[in-house]
């Protein structure tokens, strides 16, 4: 069961205007928006759908109560797609579209789809280049500054749910691997392929017990895109949730944003890339961030006072709304994922 990555994500939302706009700000190119809703996307092609959240067309909410409501995994070919439709077949509910698309809940309570990939597999880059002592690969040139962010794809995705454990045996049934794993239950990371960046998928224990989104991973070239989409991304009046910083646990700089229709997204760059080779390990103790800001930062070098950025910051403490219904997850962030991955680790 070949699988390419996440081919797209689906939200409802009580202002699909604003949502589109978040996601604008964010970096994605719209492909088209009006009542029915609007469709962004990547460098490459994959996509966040997003309709009104009473939509006749949209699958269930998850237990958790966001918008959130359908992650849909790419594969490479018709034949692994129908034997996806087989082996889900055998203890549960799968329908198809007129498309071909299947759709399934997982064993955690995840809306998940399947369709064949129909998009680039990365976009073309000669990547950035770094000077270290003794390599010098940037000469008579500049370092690359990002006025903003355009992600080239959606690495990975994460979710609360309230038995990591059933969630890690389901995926793996599928035929995803396993990179590392938090000890108890508390946390696992998994790939959707023995060749591919860490994780694909990381699923995290719910402290409530109920199954909820925590954050949608963009990757985009290198830390200075990180850093120009953060910066763009609060100017434009989003509320940063952690970061920026470097995770130990695969490697990659990261800035998460807090999302209104739930969860988390995330820049990120730099991300290890694992074979067969790899060997998970089991962490017994949080390893969240090497280092991290707890609350974004801003560009304090252009000629702006730091009375504006205070207020600007002041003013963007609070996510913008998306209506009443709107869904801020309040478990975000390092501190909430450390305390529990203590608790969980202290217990196992």
């Amino acid at each position: 069961m070949a699988f390419v990555g996440i081919d797209s994500v689906v939200f409802g939302a009580p202002d699909t205007k604003l949502a589109c706009k978040m996601f604008s700000d964010w970096g994605l190119n719209k492909l088209r928006a009006g009542r029915a809703g609007a469709v962004l996307e990547t460098a490459i092609g994959s996509q966040v759908v997003v309709r009104p959240e009473d939509s006749p067309h949209l699958p269930p909410k998850m237990s958790g109560g966001s918008n959130f409501r359908e992650l849909v995994w790419g594969v490479s070919s018709r034949k692994h797609l129908d034997a996806i439709a087989h082996e889900l077949a055998r203890d549960r509910d799968v329908c198809a579209d007129q498309d071909g698309t299947i759709h399934a809940v997982d064993d955690c309570g995840i809306n998940i789809g399947f369709r064949v990939w129909a998009r680039k597999t990365e976009q073309q880059s000669r990547g950035t280049p770094f000077n270290s002592p003794g390599h010098r690969a940037r000469v008579d040139a500049i370092a690359t500054a990002y006025e903003r962010a355009h992600p080239n794809r959606m690495g990975h995705i994460a979710f609360f749910v309230p038995d990591v454990k059933a969630g890690e045996k389901f995926y793996r049934r599928l035929g995803f691997w396993l990179s590392d794993r938090y000890a108890g239950g508390a946390a696992v990371f998994l790939r959707n392929a023995a060749k591919s960046d860490h994780h694909n998928i990381f699923l995290l224990k719910s402290r409530s017990g109920t199954t909820d989104l925590h954050h949608i991973a963009f990757e985009v070239h290198d830390v200075h895109e990180v850093f120009g989409g953060g910066l763009h991304f609060t100017k434009s009046g989003w509320a940063t949730a952690v970061g920026p910083g470097r995770h130990p646990i695969s490697s990659a700089y990261f800035w998460y944003f807090r999302n209104p229709l739930g969860g988390m997204i995330e820049y990120f760059c730099d991300p290890d890339f694992v074979t067969s080779k790899w060997k998970p390990t089991n962490y017994r103790v949080n390893r969240f961030s090497e280092w991290h800001l707890a609350d974004g930062i801003s560009r304090s070098m252009t000629g702006t006072s730091g009375r504006h950025w205070r207020r600007r910051r002041r003013e963007a403490s609070a996510p913008r709304s998306l209506g009443g219904a709107a869904h801020v997850l309040v478990e975000l962030g390092e501190e909430i994922l450390g305390e529990f991955l203590r608790h969980a680790v202290d217990e196992a």
